[in-house]
């Protein structure tokens, strides 16, 4: 049925589900709808989340526009900010935009803030946070930003529960270890940081996060046995051994991850499987394993004696599911084929193929795939996506 021309049925929607669907625009949309009518007015000094981004800025005289938008709004604002969003591109365009960011944070924090997310496209001059004392914060994510010691003179964050930081810098490690220290009831951390001053990742000082469960890490910014008892696991940048007592290794001092059940492994340069295989005692009830091996050249390989290793108990009791990205090799094939004859309760192996395998030699892994034996009946193999048929491998068994 055709509606009358002239009704506003939108405008006839209850308050909050208005505010509730102008939350999820830009602010500088959702502000745009208060020139439609007096109604929408009021209903924009409601929202409780602001998202705000320089797109527009393109000189001195727009970086002005855009910095008397936002005092403008975080002013009329009439309810607590739940949600504040900004994303930073243009501070070479305009210097007075970085002595604005803590100005307007700490306003978002004086209004009860919740969710923080400040990004920018490269790493930022110096910003000072106001925001490490908050009893509000639950959710802070910094993407490339760069910290000053005396950002952490008094840190109290007794509510984050999610902590996210990308590429971001610190003065030194002894700043990083405040900031984690503050955050007693921490839940997910994601942690790709640099340190300016030193790099050693040694163990005292830092406190061990009870409610944690989920982290990402690279294998040189947080000692493993701070986040021991996390279920989810990634670590980024996986590389050799390492013979310093102080740095996290896989063959010395590595702790027991007893409620681990997903771990992602990337590697920039891929040494063997020797190196994956020396972390899965660690992983007893492993139930998800992935590996990213890096296309980096490497000059020592080491060989994975795998007919006399014994098979780690994840992979015989627990282990559901297995993808190795890259997958180029030989060596590839025997530690996957060593995983489908010893995973009892494996559903599916997803191999991805790196891009300089070529034709002949991916169909030679399917033949050889096929003709692979698995331990779990119902599990599922896939090449780039294409599944290696359980009714046409059971058919080459046969007739062997």
């Amino acid at each position: 049925m055709m509606l009358p021309l002239g009704i506003d049925r939108i405008s006839a929607l209850p308050d909050e589900m208005l505010i509730h669907i102008l939350s999820f625009l830009p602010t500088k949309s959702a502000f745009a709808t208060t020139v439609l009518s007096k109604r929408w007015t009021p209903l924009f000094h409601s929202l409780t989340a602001v998202y705000f981004d320089d797109e527009g800025v393109e000189d001195e005289k727009t970086c002005g526009r855009f910095i008397r938008f936002v005092d403008t709004i975080l002013r009329v604002q009439q309810q607590p900010i739940k949600t504040f969003h900004l994303m930073l591109t243009r501070f070479e365009l305009c210097k007075d935009l970085r002595f604005n960011v803590n100005r307007w944070v700490k306003a978002a924090n004086q209004r009860g803030v919740e969710n923080i997310e400040l990004s920018t496209s490269r790493c930022a001059a110096r910003l000072f946070f106001s925001f490490f004392t908050s009893q509000t914060l639950v959710v802070l994510k910094l993407n490339r930003f760069y910290m000053g010691s005396h950002d952490f003179e008094s840190i109290d964050l007794p509510s984050l529960k999610i902590l996210q930081l990308i590429d971001t810098e610190f003065l030194q490690k002894e700043d990083f270890k405040k900031l984690l220290s503050g955050c007693p009831i921490l839940v997910d951390l994601y942690a790709r940081v640099k340190f300016l001053s030193d790099r050693n990742n040694d163990n005292p000082g830092y406190k061990t996060m009870p409610k944690l469960e989920k982290a990402c890490i690279t294998q040189l910014d947080v000692p493993f046995t701070v986040i021991y008892n996390v279920e989810f696991l990634r670590i980024e940048q996986m590389e050799r051994r390492y013979k310093d007592k102080y740095i996290n290794s896989y063959y010395r001092g590595m702790p027991d991850f007893q409620n681990l059940i997903s771990i992602e492994l990337t590697f920039a340069s891929f040494h063997g499987w020797v190196d994956v295989v020396e972390v899965l005692p660690y992983c007893p009830k492993l139930q998800s394993l992935a590996i990213e091996k890096g296309d980096e050249y490497v000059q020592f390989y080491q060989k994975w004696a795998h007919a006399k290793e014994p098979v780690p108990e994840c992979v015989s009791l627990h282990l559901t599911t297995c993808s190795i990205k890259n997958f180029d090799s030989w060596d590839d094939f025997e530690f996957a084929e060593f995983i489908l004859q010893n995973a009892r309760f494996l559903q599916a192996m997803e191999l991805c193929s790196a891009l300089s395998v070529e034709e002949n030699e991916k169909q030679l892994f399917l033949k050889q795939f096929s003709r692979s034996p698995r331990l779990s009946p119902t599990c599922k193999i896939y090449l780039d996506t294409e599944e290696i048929n359980q009714q046409e491998h059971e058919k080459v068994i046969r007739a062997a």
